[in-house]
């Protein structure tokens, strides 16, 4: 596996009361600045932030040739 040229870690913050999240970002401040804007906004109280990254798979044999596990 490879990671997508060119992709980097994003970030999103995501409200774990009203299931809101934010748009993902390149950085997890911005990611945690809108847990706390939303907690002021609605008054909810538990968050995450979660980071992702894109990336490519591709088997190294075709299925025809793989062997068994």
């Amino acid at each position: 596996m490879s990671a997508v040229p060119g992709a980097e870690i994003r970030y999103y913050g995501k409200c774990l009361e009203c299931f809101a999240q934010s748009t993902d970002t390149e950085a997890s401040d911005d990611a945690q600045l809108w847990c706390l804007k939303h907690a002021g906004l609605s008054r909810c109280t538990r968050y995450e932030v979660v980071a992702f990254q894109h990336f490519d798979a591709h088997p190294a044999d075709s299925p025809s040739t793989a062997q068994p596990h």
